[in-house]
């Protein structure tokens, strides 16, 4: 009797597994969350005294709060060799500095800067938030809540003005989104980086990332994300080559691929038996 109770469970348990897509074998192979599903690295060529820096991404479909994703225009970029990054994020979080407590703010927009631990070097835009964190190693980030969907949006930094901080010039950086739906230019915040003549790096990542608690891959959004559109100072970025890269021990649930000048990421879908995890995109 024992015997078969047993066996039905089993039976059960495999079933179960099947159904949802999930097999307690694979789900334990994957490393700790984030999950980057996928990292791009553009290659600009060069690198170029900065002004501005922009790039379009456009979402295929809206995504409930209660799903954590990150979509990151700018998933690692480098002016005068400090490290930055920015896009949207379904689920954010921050706080002010009349109320230190971390709190949910639900969708919203984001910057971070590395190496930096300074609340002076924040500026948060009217109503926005903020952090100040080691838990990453150091840095800080300016975050605004904003119900973004899908849709089209260009993620762009801009150069502000200049301060001496402590006899050493120091350079304010601020982060806008534009939503060409809605016609409306969002103001993230600025953040202040050191050095004069800031000169922004010739490779600059973006990423589609899972975040947050860890959840069956079968739960992992679907949804089309395109990258476009890259520009620096104003001016169409001369693409030198675009290399896709999909990080070991991750759900392999995102496929990038060429279209004319843009990649187009299909997220939450599983593609089967993945070798090569460095692949070079080719344009028309």
């Amino acid at each position: 009797m024992l015997h078969n109770r047993f066996f039905r469970f089993v039976c059960f348990m495999l079933t179960t597994c099947l159904l949802t897509g999930s097999v307690w074998a694979d789900e334990s192979e994957y490393k700790q969350m984030p999950w980057h599903l996928v990292d791009l690295w553009w290659d600009l060529g060069e690198e170029s005294e900065f002004e501005s820096y922009s790039i379009d991404v456009t979402i295929s479909d809206d995504l409930p709060p209660t799903k954590n994703l990150y979509i990151a225009p700018i998933g690692l970029g480098h002016l005068s060799q400090t490290p930055f990054y920015g896009g949207l994020q379904t689920q954010s979080d921050g706080y002010t500095l009349a109320n230190k407590t971390l709190r949910k703010i639900g969708p919203g927009l984001l910057m971070s800067m590395w190496g930096e631990r300074s609340h002076e070097a924040i500026r948060p835009a009217q109503g926005g938030f903020y952090q100040s964190s080691g838990h990453e190693g150091d840095f800080v980030s300016i975050r605004r809540p904003y119900k973004w969907s899908k849709g089209t949006y260009t993620y762009k930094l801009i150069r502000l003005e200049r301060e001496m901080v402590d006899g050493k010039p120091c350079t304010w950086v601020g982060a806008f989104v534009k939503s060409h739906e809605q016609d409306e230019s969002i103001f993230i915040g600025a953040l202040r980086f050191k050095g004069d003549k800031l000169m922004l790096s010739p490779k600059i990542a973006s990423f589609v990332e899972v975040y947050g608690a860890r959840i069956p891959v079968t739960e992992i959004p679907r949804v089309t994300v395109t990258f476009s559109n890259l520009r620096v100072n104003g001016k169409p970025a001369t693409v030198k080559s675009v290399e896709a890269i999909y990080p070991k021990g991750v759900p392999d649930y995102a496929a990038a691929a060429p279209n004319g000048t843009s990649v187009v990421i299909t997220v939450g879908q599983p593609v089967e038996g993945r070798t090569v995890r460095n692949t070079r995109l080719s344009f028309d």
